[in-house]
């Protein structure tokens, strides 16, 4: 997710949750953490605070993990924590969206985080200068008819990466070490609901796929949510395997889902061989705590409600119901610069993807370029022909997979078969050692046209070393 998007989905998702407040009585207090604020956490507000907009800059905060919640510290007094994995959550970007959607947007002054950043515009000025400059070396050149070695070529390809990167990530903070801590009377149970709906409170699968989406299943993943209020759960109340079951209450309650069958200990039976491997607390109080405190932010809050889906299953001739909460990354135990595939596949992945290996198709493209430059044998021209070939070709083919996995429903649902390794046999056989061969020679590929770049320097036509007369470029200078 962009910063951009993220800004406008924030800004959306924020007039949104005003006018769903609005007219009820039991309002939900709209609380905003500013800059100041967020290390009392004890103030409120009954509207949006505008002395700090969201921008830009504030995206970029959030997208590289900005904002935590602290679960020693919103957890005051002798309240005991919802899990023992895991001290600090830091929030996703489609976390601190949804947090906006309830309410609670963070704030933070444009100030705090500039004077949290490590790097500075004069820097960045200097760099892209740098860029720019090499960039008008090589356009020289070629207009005075110099030959271009390949060490330019292959500069020219990271010149050309680094502009756009800069134009990209201009107002990106660097080297955050501190993040914003989120703290109120209102964090707890947002903070359970947003564990319990990412792996970091799941299990491994017993049949893991590909990807690490499909590594761990959520904790939330097994269970249905009761609304609040005098209603009758259809699930079999006599059945050990949906225990421990919380009582309906005011706030709702949590339980496990009827279409998931459990061994006798309650645990998914696909999770058994690797239960020793997993991280489940043994202490069922925590896990009450976690429960009863999800619940109560599903029950409280419009904007989690919409996240909720009505399913329902026949067992034993009997049409069992039941809401089903819906599954999402919103928070981890930490957050890079970069987002990883399993934050990727969750914003529009699969143009995430045509967007990246576009540029391995460029970065190819541009060396592809040297086609017919100097090179020391034929054998190294037809080497470094080949890997850009291989290099461009790799980019083009993962850009045809993406755009078919996106506008292509039955190509969409094989290879989410593929992904999860539950195609044929055959077919995964079949696409394993392709991807395989595929990928090392792309690795081979890339290396080779780096090494290529300096060992030609052994042998490099005279003109090379000719020093370009820029009078000959730019008139009267």
């Amino acid at each position: 997710m962009s910063a951009r998007a993220l800004n406008r989905i924030v800004s959306d998702l924020k007039d949104r949750s005003r006018q769903e407040s609005s007219g009820k009585e039991d309002k939900v207090e709209e609380l905003l953490i500013t800059g100041s604020q967020r290390e009392l956490g004890n103030n409120s507000s009954p509207e949006y605070c505008l002395e700090n907009p969201w921008s830009q800059l504030h995206s970029f905060y959030a997208n590289m993990g900005g904002f935590v919640f602290d679960l020693d510290e919103i957890f005051l007094g002798d309240r005991e924590t919802f899990t023992s994995k895991v001290s600090r959550l830091t929030l996703t970007p489609r976390g601190v969206a949804l947090l906006a959607a309830c309410g609670y947007l963070p704030q933070i002054s444009t100030e705090d985080i500039l004077d949290k950043n490590k790097s500075d515009n004069v820097s960045k000025v200097l760099s892209v200068l740098q860029a720019i400059w090499m960039l008008a070396q090589i356009i020289s050149r070629l207009k005075g008819r110099l030959p271009i070695t390949l060490l330019e070529v292959n500069t020219l390809a990271h010149i050309i990466c680094a502009i756009i990167i800069y134009a990209l990530w201009w107002n990106k903070p660097k080297l955050i070490n501190e993040p914003t801590k989120l703290r109120g009377h209102w964090a707890p149970p947002i903070a359970a609901y947003m564990f319990m709906s990412s792996q970091i409170s799941g299990w491994r699968r017993a049949r893991p796929g590909i990807l690490k989406k499909d590594w761990i299943d959520p904790e939330i993943s097994i269970l249905a949510f009761n609304p609040p209020g005098p209603v009758t759960s259809s699930i079999p109340t006599n059945s050990t395997s949906i225990q421990p079951t919380l009582p309906l209450t005011a706030a709702g309650s949590l339980t496990r889902r009827p279409s998931i069958a459990f061994d006798k200990n309650g645990m998914p039976l696909e999770a058994v061989q690797s239960a020793i491997e997993t991280r489940l607390e043994s202490s069922g109080d925590l896990q009450s705590i976690r429960w009863k405190l999800a619940a109560e932010a599903m029950a409280l809050y419009p904007a989690l409600g919409r996240r909720i889906v009505c399913r329902e299953t026949t067992q034993d001739g009997q049409t069992l119901r039941w809401s089903e909460p819906l599954v999402e990354e919103l928070v981890d135990d930490s957050i890079g610069n970069w987002a990883t595939g399993n934050l990727l596949r969750a914003m529009s992945g699969f143009v995430m993807g045509m967007i990246v290996w576009s540029a391995s198709m460029a970065y190819g493209g541009v060396h592809a370029a040297a086609w017919y430059g100097h090179f020391p044998s034929q054998t190294e021209a037809q080497l470094w022909r080949a890997s850009s070939i291989c290099v461009a070709g790799s980019g083009l083919t993962w850009i045809i997979i993406n755009m078919l996995a996106r506008t292509s429903p039955w190509f969409k649902a094989y290879w989410k078969q593929v992904e999860t390794l539950r195609a044929h046999w055959i077919s995964l056989v079949v696409l394993g050692a392709l991807a395989f061969l595929c990928g090392l020679a792309y690795v081979l590929a890339r290396l080779y046209l780096v090494v290529e770049s300096f060992i030609s320097l052994r042998k490099l036509p005279v003109a090379a070393y000719q020093t370009l007369e820029w009078t000959q470029i730019v008139p009267h200078l």
